[in-house]
């Protein structure tokens, strides 16, 4: 349902062409000008030969009672009997055969019934007087076509009846969208009671204060605990603010409000009343069950329904009363939900509750993925970067079937584990979802959730790569696996390995192993114990750092750890004592071989030299005498007090390869 504003700009070509004009500062001498609602057809076209009864099924009626395209028929057990379904546009044509005595008493702007104070007909001829001071300030008189005007709007439009209730319809617009919701062969809930709301002109056009008041005598009219629904398959062209609060009064008396997305190609977010909030908003679809260009799209919409070519009622052609005419637009689409709602409504209880019930309805029932989007250019990129609409088709009394796979699956990293999301737009397809499974590859680990739309797959290992799916598990079954994504799980750094200390003049170079399957993201901080001297990794040294600043001939305990963003490792510390002024040139010596010692270690100092040696290495004069095997040494230089240096003193382990 509606979660923000939404407007709708509209075109009528062929039979009716209209242009938008802007809302702007009127002069002073006129009125404030009103935003102006239009109908959102894009094309009309005349008789369809569709006149006989049962003749033809419409096919958007065809569609909506199957999963999988058309069968020329249309199935239902329910028909809208006892709900109410107001239409707000243009009247209605109550004598159409298709209506049977179905079309009651409602009301329009002209009638001194209808409105006492006559604010909506002096609106509309406030509109119209602005026009003739400044056409950009006001609404052009709706010029005479014989071919479908069965009254001069020159005589009807702005002028006061002391009794009108919307019964003719001297546009077709609002009659159409009637034949859609309720005709007896046309509509997809055939028995529904049709109530005419006149609060657009012969061209279909409306000022706010027409929609405005037409929507208030809705709400006097509609009795406690009624079932009704409002079709408003009409728009503004930005918020309307006073007609959205109109709306949710109507919504809080558990009326059901159903309004076309817009025909611009954009965002119907911040119009009214396709992204009023509480509303159902509703995107056309093609007969090939694509997305067609005109229709507005995005997070505000909820919804595709039938919306190109539509066959239905009309009140007159040339010298034809109620015929059949086909439209195309979301004008056409959210009649097919308003019907559709009606025939919820005829079960149901009325509460406030009532407009969610029934979105909740219309989306379980909806067919999921049965929309192929429209491909925008790379230069429409207002179309590119917006969200697409849900993928829910209209559907009702269709077979119920599996579900369809989630959709914008994404999977976070954590330690030892992901955070999987997704969309629900699995629900769908007839039955209510009643599981959410997600599963990684390789490992099969896994967590379900009953509803919601996360859940948490524990017990995966760090630095691992993985693929994530999600399916839906409805009554009938488990539905297809969503598209997967890739995560790489990530928790604290393991110990380093192999803390290898070099002496240097007033510095320790400190080198290390990182840990198997540690991966990007750490740093290592090394740490010289006393004083706190220390060092850290770089991205392009990450195992390596020299903490300087250090006293000569000290010794210092090393320390390395890793961080991250999810913690730190475990402390390794070197064992052996590591003394500043020293410089170790040489760790391994070949088997057997006599190495200089001063190959080995040398110092800044040139204070007396004594060298010892702990293993099965043996010093012979001034050389280190390595075993025939592979062996440890353990050289130990002294150096005495010399000058500036004191007494210095480091051991150096040589691997005897």
């Amino acid at each position: 349902m509606r979660r923000i504003a939404s407007a709708l700009t509209l075109l009528c070509s062929a039979l009716l062409t209209l242009a938008m004009p802007a809302s702007v500062q009127a002069s002073s001498s006129a009125p404030e000008p009103e935003m102006i609602a239009r109908k959102i057809t894009t094309q009309t076209t005349g008789p369809s030969g569709f006149l006989a009864p049962n003749a033809v099924i419409p096919w958007g009626i065809d569609r909506i009672d199957s999963r999988t395209g058309r069968d020329n028929s249309f199935t239902y057990t329910t028909d809208g009997t006892g709900v109410k379904a107001y239409v707000v546009d243009s009247g209605v044509n109550g004598t159409h055969p298709e209506f049977s005595a179905r079309v009651l008493s409602g009301w329009s702007y002209r009638s001194r019934t209808s409105d006492p104070t006559g604010a909506a007909l002096a609106s509309y001829n406030n509109a119209i007087n602005a026009y003739s001071l400044n056409p950009a300030n006001g609404l052009a008189p709706c010029a005479y076509n014989t071919q479908i005007h069965q009254v001069n709007p020159s005589t009807f439009d702005g002028v006061r009846e002391d009794v009108d209730i919307g019964g003719l319809d001297n546009d077709g617009h609002g009659t159409h969208v009637a034949g859609t919701i309720g005709g007896s062969t046309t509509g997809v809930a055939k028995a529904v009671s049709i109530v005419p709301v006149r609060a657009l002109d012969s061209c279909g056009r409306g000022t706010t204060t027409m929609v405005l008041n037409g929507l208030n005598w809705i709400l006097a009219d509609h009795q406690a605990g009624e079932k009704a629904v409002v079709n408003m398959s009409i728009g503004f062209e930005s918020t309307a603010t006073s007609v959205e609060t109109a709306i949710k009064s109507l919504l809080a008396e558990g009326i059901v409000v159903v309004a076309a997305s817009g025909n611009d190609g954009k965002s119907s977010c911040g119009i009214t009343p396709a992204g009023t909030e509480g509303t159902i908003s509703v995107a056309a679809s093609m007969s090939n069950d694509g997305e067609p260009s005109f229709t507005n799209f995005g997070s505000c919409v909820d919804i595709f329904a039938p919306g190109q070519s539509i066959v239905s009622t009309w009140p007159k052609y040339l010298t034809t009363t109620n015929t059949y005419a086909g439209e195309t637009g979301t004008s056409m689409a959210a009649p097919h939900v308003a019907g559709a709602v009606a025939r919820y409504l005829q079960t149901a209880t009325v509460t406030v509750t009532t407009p969610t019930d029934t979105w909740n309805w219309l989306k379980t029932n909806a067919t999921c993925n049965a929309i192929t989007y429209y491909k925008a250019s790379s230069a429409d990129i207002s179309r590119v970067a917006l969200a697409k609409t849900p993928n829910r088709l209209l559907a009702v009394e269709a077979p119920a079937t599996v579900p369809c796979a989630p959709s914008n699956v994404a999977a976070l990293v954590g330690d030892k584990s992901t955070v999987v999301t997704w969309e629900e737009v699995a629900a769908g397809n007839g039955f209510p979802t009643t599981a959410y499974t997600a599963t990684t590859t390789p490992g099969g680990q896994s967590c379900s959730v009953p509803s919601d739309t996360t859940c948490t797959i524990m017990g995966l290992t760090n630095n691992m790569a993985y693929s994530v799916s999600v399916v839906a598990t409805n009554s009938v079954g488990v539905g297809t696996a969503s598209a997967e994504v890739s995560v790489i799980p990530i928790g604290p750094p393991n110990a380093v390995t192999e803390l290898v200390t070099t002496t240097r003049k007033n510095a320790l170079d400190v080198s290390w192993v990182q840990a198997n399957g540690d991966g990007v993201g750490i740093t290592y901080i090394a740490t010289a114990t006393p004083g706190g001297g220390m060092c850290s990794s770089t991205e392009t040294a990450m195992t390596s750092c020299r903490i300087a600043g250090l006293i000569n001939g000290t010794q210092y305990m090393v320390s390395v750890v890793g961080t991250n963003t999810y913690g730190t490792s475990p402390l390794i510390n070197l064992e052996k004592s590591a003394r500043p002024g020293f410089t170790v040139k040489k760790s391994v010596v070949a088997k057997n071989s006599n190495t200089p010692l001063s190959w080995i270690v040398s110092s800044i100092s040139t204070g007396k030299k004594t060298w010892s040696e702990s293993g099965p290495c043996s010093i012979v004069g001034t050389k280190l005498k390595a075993p025939k095997a592979s062996a440890s040494c353990v050289v130990t230089l002294k150096v005495a007090k010399k000058g500036n240096y004191p007494a210095l003193s480091t051991r150096v382990r040589i691997a005897v390869e």
